[in-house]
């Protein structure tokens, strides 16, 4: 029975799904996700209370379940590039899940999921504020990481001008980390300065 119960849930996402590939969440009924599953109306409030939980759900179960396991096993790169190649497998879909705004909408699910995972992330290796020199509030330094990363993601999945693979888009991210802005001037002064006493 609970194994039916499994089987009738994802069944109700994936209808949530394909209706979101075809047209607005806005216009998505109860009755056309269960319509679609082949279920009758009630059977989907045994599962979901509305369609923003659809929607969490689906990013929990299909992204970040797998992703947390392996950051559970110490794999928080491999675990981050998972993040990326699954949002890359379903890029459609997330750009129509970016449109879902305002209070419950996907960017604000998003954030709460990534900002669960930094935090799992820098408790495994016991990252504290007496160890971030200079850092005053550690939820500060969570925060901005967070917004970092969703912002990032929103970019790469929805706008026309970036045609990047999961693996690119990765890298990129990666390069963006480790080369602060203010770094980056700096080393185009340097490289300025030493040309001009070259020259």
């Amino acid at each position: 029975m609970e194994r039916k119960g499994e089987a009738t849930k994802h069944q109700l996402a994936e209808s949530f799904k394909e209706l979101m590939l075809k047209g607005s969440f806005d216009k998505i009924t109860i009755r056309m996700i269960t319509e679609q599953a082949g279920v009758i109306r009630p059977t989907f409030y045994n599962y979901f209370q509305d369609k923003y939980e659809v929607m969490e759900w689906l990013l929990e179960e299909e992204v970040f379940r797998p992703v947390f396991e392996m950051v559970e096993d110490g794999m928080e790169r491999e675990a981050i590039y998972l993040l990326f190649r699954k949002m890359e497998k379903d890029q459609q879909y997330y750009q129509k899940a970016f449109e879902v705004t305002g209070q419950n909408g996907f960017e604000e699910i998003l954030a709460g999921k990534l900002r669960k995972l930094i935090r799992q992330m820098m408790k495994n290796h016991k990252i504290t504020l007496q160890k971030l020199e200079g850092l005053r509030d550690i939820n500060i330094f969570l925060e901005f990481h967070t917004l970092t990363v969703v912002n990032g993601l929103k970019y790469w999945l929805t706008s026309r001008e970036v045609h990047m693979s999961a693996d690119e888009a990765l890298e990129f991210y990666r390069f963006l980390m480790s080369h602060p802005i203010l770094d980056v001037v700096g080393q185009v002064e340097d490289y300025t300065e030493q040309e001009q006493t070259e020259g």
